[in-house]
């Protein structure tokens, strides 16, 4: 009997996994580290459309779109998950509040991914994900809202604090 071919990761299931695994981070790490990590994701961006044509002649064996992924990814590697390893006694912060910022840092990357694709990529991908589409249009929020939900959440206080 053959076995039958692993299917292909769908658009959808790969953001549902960024954003979940933003959430989880959001958890995990803490107030502290969550503000790093947003600061991680803007500073990728910013790398994304600016250095994404100065880093082509370097990265010849990557294609347009996978350069600028790997210049939105590098920051948020290096600095969201593994710059503040030294900072282990802060205040984690509300838990409920770092869920809600970690999920919306988790739908920043998705989306700020799913804009640095070309114009007709970016349609095909919206044609075969809802989730993306949705990612897609509400970009600019995210972008711009996330500071400021992450600042009105900040001032919750932890459940160990009251």
């Amino acid at each position: 009997m053959a076995i039958p071919p692993m299917p292909a990761l769908d658009s959808s299931i790969i953001a549902i996994a960024v954003i979940l695994a933003s959430g989880v981070y959001g958890v995990v790490a803490g107030k502290q580290r969550l503000r790093i990590f947003i600061l991680s994701i803007y500073v990728g961006i910013v790398m994304a459309g600016a250095f994404d044509a100065t880093a082509a002649p370097y990265l010849k064996m990557l294609g347009p779109d996978q350069i600028s992924l790997v210049l939105l990814s590098v920051p948020i590697l290096i600095f969201g998950f593994f710059g503040v390893m030294h900072a282990k006694h802060h205040a984690k912060g509300a838990v409920i509040a770092n869920v809600i910022v970690g999920l919306l840092a988790g739908c920043l990357i998705a989306s700020a991914a799913l804009h640095l694709f070309p114009t007709s990529e970016m349609t095909a991908v919206d044609n075969g994900s809802f989730i993306a589409m949705m990612l897609q249009q509400y970009y600019l929020f995210f972008l711009g809202g996330l500071p400021v939900i992450a600042l009105a959440l900040g001032f919750m206080k932890s459940e160990k604090g009251r």
